[in-house]
C-alpha cells in the first residue's frame, strides 16, 4: 500500500515538473517575442499591432512594471480603445490598495473617457467610485457620463439605469415617510423624469419600471404628469431615430459614413448631434472626411473645436484638410502665434509624403489677416515657393496671390516679373482665363498702356478661346480709351470675331444634325415593322435576333425631353466629358438633362436641358459661353418644329443649287422606300430624279441646300419636279 502511495506521489511530482517545465518554455517564448517586438517599436513607435501584441503579452505574464509603461507608451502616440483601456484599467484595479493606487485608477478613467465615447468604460467608472470614494463624487462621475453619454440612443439606458439603482438603494436605506426618505423619493423621481425624456431603445421598460415603481408609492408624493408628457413626446422622437438605428446594426463599415450622415441630418439638437457624432467616429475612427465635418460642426464650439481637431489629428495625422482645419481653429479660439507655427511646422513634418499647398496657403491667409509686416510676409511666400513645385500648384495659386499683395502694395514691378513667369509657363502660355485675371490685375492696380500691352499679347498667344480676351479687351477700350485706341483694338480682334462667327456656324451645323438624326430614330421606333423593308439578309438575320432578345437589348427609357423652345435650350460645344451632372452645376434648376451619345455610348458634344419655368430657361440663355471644363457652353434656343417654321410645298423643285455653291448631294432611302417617306426626305429614285430632286432630301432636308435655299433663288418650281422632294422637306427641313 505504502509503494502505491509512493508511486502516486512521485507521478504527481514528474507531472508538476513536466507543467513547470512547460510554463517555463511558455515564458521564455513570450519573453523573446515581447523582446522583438520592443526592438521593432524603438526603430518605429507607429507600428500600431506592434503595441497592441506587446500589451497583451505583458498582461499574460503578469509583468506589472512592463505592462505599464507599454500602456503609457502607446498612449501617447495612438489613442486607445475603450478594449485597451479597461484591460488596462481593470488590472491595475486588482493590485490597488492604497489611496495613492486608486487616485491613479481615478486618473487613468479619466484619460479613458477622452479618447472615445463609451459607455461601458462610463458604467466600469460609476462603479469603481461607488466602492472607492463618496458618493458625492460618484454622483459628480454620473452627471459627466450622463453630459457625455446620456443621448447615446442604442445604450444610454445602461447609464441612466446606474444612475438609478443608485439613487434607489438610498430611497431604501431610509424610513419610509420620513423627511429624508420623501427627499429621496423626489430625487428618484427626477431621475425617472430625465430619463423618460430622452429618446433611447427600450425606454418603454424604463417607463414599466417607472409605473411599478409609482404605484408602490403613498398618494400625492409624486406628480406624475410631467413624466408621462416627458414619456410621449420622447417616443415620438424615438420613431424617426428607429430606422437609422436598425440600419446601423446590420450595416456594412463601408456603408456606415452614409448613414451616419443622414442620421445627423435628422436631428435638430445640437447636444444629440455631437452625441451622434462620437459615436461614428469610435466607428470610424479613421475616416478623414468624418472628423472633417466633426470639426466643422464643432468650429463655434469653443474648448470643444479644440479637443475635436486635436483629436481628429491624433487619429488622421495624414490628412492635410484636418491640419488646416486646426489652424483655422486656433485663429478662432485666438491662440498665440507660437502655437499656430507649431502647429504648422509639425503639420508640414506629418504631411510632407503628399502636396502641402493648402496647408501652406491656409497658413499664409492666417499670416496676411494677422501680420502687418510686409517684409515678414514676403519672406513667407518666398519660402512657400522654394517648398512648392510647379507640379504641386499646376494652377500657380501661391504666385498669383504674391502677385496681388505685391499690386495692392503699389508693386507692380515685382507683380509683372511674377505675371510674366506664369503666363511664359507651360501650363498656362494660351489659357485665356489666366491672361484675363493678368489684364484685370493691370486695370485695378497699373496703368491703361500695360493693360493694352497685356491684351496684345494675349490676343496672340491664346489657343483655347482668345474671343473672351477681344471682348474684354473692347470693353476696356470703350470705358478708357481714345477713338484711335478703339479702331486698333477692333483691328487687332477682327480676324479672332471671323474665328468665332465660323465656329458658331458650326455649332448651328452640329444642333440641326443631332435634331434630323433623333428625329429619324424616333420616327422608326414607331413605325410598323413590317413596313419596314431591308433587302439585305445579313440586315434580316439582324433583325430576327433583336425580335427574339427584347429585353437584352432595351434598358428602361428614360424621360424624353419636351422639345418646347419656352422651357428647353440646346447646349452645343460640350467637351467630351462633360456630363449630365456636370451641366446640372452649371443649369441648378434643370429637371430634365439629356447629354446625347453615339451608338457606342460617347458623347456626341450637344444635348438639351429642360426647366419648370420659362423664366428658368431665360436665365440659362444668358450663361451663353460659360466654360464647363475649359471649354465655352454654346447655349442657344430650340427652333420651332419644322412644320411650323415652313410651308408644304406641293410641287418638285428642279435644279436647286446650295446657297455656297454647288449640287447638294442626293438624299438617302428613307426606310420606307416606296415612297416619299415624308420626314425623311424622298425615298429611293432613278438616278436622274435624284439629281434633280437634290435640294429636298438629304437627311429630311435638313441640310442649306433644302427648300429654303430653293425659295431663295427660284419663286416657281421647276416643271417636272416630283411631289417626294416636297414632302421630304415639309418634314426634317433645313433652317
Amino acid at each position: 500500500m505504502n509503494e502505491e502511495r509512493m508511486e502516486e506521489d512521485d507521478n504527481m511530482e514528474n507531472e508538476v515538473s513536466d507543467s513547470s517545465d512547460s510554463d517555463s518554455d511558455n515564458d521564455k517564448e513570450l519573453t523573446s517575442r515581447a523582446e522583438a517586438l520592443e526592438a521593432q517599436i524603438s526603430s518605429n513607435k507607429y507600428l500600431y499591432d506592434a503595441h497592441v501584441e506587446v500589451t497583451a503579452i505583458y498582461l499574460q505574464m503578469g509583468d506589472l512594471d512592463s505592462m505599464r509603461a507599454a500602456f503609457q507608451r502607446f498612449h501617447e502616440t495612438f489613442p486607445l480603445t475603450p478594449k485597451l483601456w479597461l484591460s488596462w484599467i481593470k488590472a491595475e484595479i486588482k493590485i490597488a490598495s492604497t489611496s495613492e493606487e486608486k487616485a491613479r485608477i481615478f486618473q487613468l478613467f479619466d484619460k479613458a473617457v477622452e479618447d472615445y465615447l463609451s459607455i461601458d468604460v462610463w458604467v466600469e467608472y460609476a462603479q469603481f467610485s461607488i466602492g472607492a470614494s463618496e458618493l458625492s463624487k460618484t454622483h459628480s462621475i454620473l452627471e459627466r457620463g450622463l453630459n457625455s453619454a446620456g443621448l447615446h440612443v442604442a445604450e444610454g439606458s445602461l447609464l441612466w439605469d446606474t444612475l438609478r439603482e443608485l439613487e434607489h438603494a438610498h430611497v431604501q436605506v431610509n424610513s419610509e415617510g420620513s423627511e429624508e426618505w420623501k427627499n429621496q423619493v423626489n430625487r428618484l423621481a427626477d431621475v425617472f423624469k430625465r430619463q423618460l425624456s430622452v429618446p433611447l431603445l427600450n425606454m418603454e421598460n424604463t417607463y414599466q419600471e417607472w409605473q411599478d415603481w409609482f404605484k408602490s408609492l403613498p398618494p400625492g408624493i409624486v406628480n406624475p404628469d410631467p413624466i408621462e408628457w416627458g414619456y410621449k413626446k420622447a417616443l415620438k422622437v424615438l420613431e424617426n431615430y428607429k430606422p437609422f438605428e436598425e440600419r446601423l446594426l446590420i450595416a456594412e463599415s463601408t456603408e456606415r459614413l452614409e448613414i451616419y450622415k443622414e442620421y445627423i441630418k435628422v436631428l435638430k439638437d445640437p447636444s444629440t448631434i455631437l452625441c451622434l457624432y462620437e459615436r461614428a467616429v469610435v466607428d470610424l475612427c479613421l475616416t478623414a472626411q468624418l472628423w472633417e465635418d466633426y470639426c466643422g460642426f464643432a468650429f463655434k464650439l469653443g474648448d470643444i473645436a479644440d479637443q475635436v481637431s486635436a483629436r481628429a489629428l491624433r487619429h488622421c495625422d495624414w490628412s492635410v484638410e484636418l491640419w488646416c482645419t486646426r489652424l483655422r481653429i486656433l485663429e478662432n479660439l485666438k491662440r498665440d502665434e507660437k502655437e499656430i507655427v507649431e502647429c504648422f511646422e509639425e503639420g508640414l513634418t506629418r504631411c510632407s509624403a503628399v502636396p502641402n499647398l493648402d496647408l501652406w496657403l491656409t497658413f499664409l491667409e492666417y499670416q496676411v489677416r494677422n501680420c502687418g509686416d510686409s517684409d515678414k510676409l514676403d519672406k513667407l511666400f518666398r519660402q512657400a515657393e522654394e517648398q512648392i513645385t510647379d507640379e504641386t500648384d499646376p494652377a500657380r495659386k501661391l504666385s498669383r496671390w504674391r502677385a496681388r499683395m505685391l499690386a495692392k502694395g503699389a508693386d507692380m514691378g515685382r507683380t509683372r516679373k511674377i505675371w510674366n513667369d506664369i503666363v511664359h509657363g507651360r501650363h498656362h502660355k494660351g489659357t485665356a482665363s489666366v491672361w484675363l485675371e493678368y489684364a484685370r490685375l493691370e486695370i485695378q492696380y497699373g496703368d491703361p498702356n500695360s493693360a493694352r500691352t497685356v491684351f496684345r499679347r494675349a490676343l496672340a498667344a491664346c489657343k483655347d478661346w482668345p474671343q473672351y480676351i477681344a471682348e474684354e479687351w473692347s470693353m476696356f477700350e470703350r470705358e478708357n480709351g481714345t477713338l484711335e485706341d478703339v479702331m486698333k483694338c477692333l483691328e487687332a480682334c477682327s480676324v479672332v470675331k471671323k474665328v468665332e462667327e465660323e465656329r458658331q456656324e458650326s455649332g448651328r451645323e452640329v444642333e440641326e444634325v443631332a435634331e434630323s438624326r433623333e428625329e429619324r430614330v424616333r420616327k422608326r421606333k414607331f413605325e410598323p415593322r413590317e413596313k419596314t423593308r431591308i433587302g439585305h439578309a445579313k440586315r434580316s438575320k439582324m433583325d430576327e435576333v433583336v425580335e427574339h432578345k427584347p429585353n437584352l437589348l432595351h434598358a428602361p427609357p428614360k424621360k424624353p425631353i419636351e422639345k418646347d423652345p419656352k422651357i428647353t435650350v440646346f447646349v452645343s460645344n460640350l467637351h467630351p466629358r462633360v456630363t449630365e451632372r456636370d451641366l446640372k452645376e452649371l443649369f441648378p434648376n434643370a429637371v430634365n438633362i439629356d447629354v446625347v451619345l453615339d451608338r457606342k455610348g460617347k458623347s456626341r458634344c450637344f444635348g438639351y436641358v429642360q426647366f419648370a419655368k420659362e423664366e428658368e430657361t431665360l436665365v440659362a440663355l444668358a450663361r451663353d459661353r460659360a466654360p464647363i471644363d475649359g471649354r465655352p457652353v454654346f447655349v442657344s434656343e430650340i427652333k420651332p418644329e419644322r412644320t411650323e417654321r415652313q410651308p408644304v410645298f406641293k410641287h418638285r423643285l428642279r435644279g436647286i443649287r446650295h446657297p455656297r455653291g454647288g449640287q447638294k448631294s442626293p438624299s438617302r432611302p428613307g426606310p420606307d422606300h416606296r415612297r416619299g417617306a415624308g420626314h425623311h426626305g424622298g425615298g429611293e429614285r432613278p438616278a436622274a430624279a435624284q439629281g434633280q430632286a437634290s435640294g429636298a432630301g438629304g437627311e429630311g432636308g435638313r441640310g442649306r441646300g433644302g427648300i429654303r435655299g430653293a425659295v431663295e433663288e427660284r419663286e416657281e418650281p421647276a416643271a417636272g419636279a416630283g411631289v417626294d422632294g416636297a414632302e421630304g422637306g415639309t418634314g426634317e427641313g433645313g433652317r
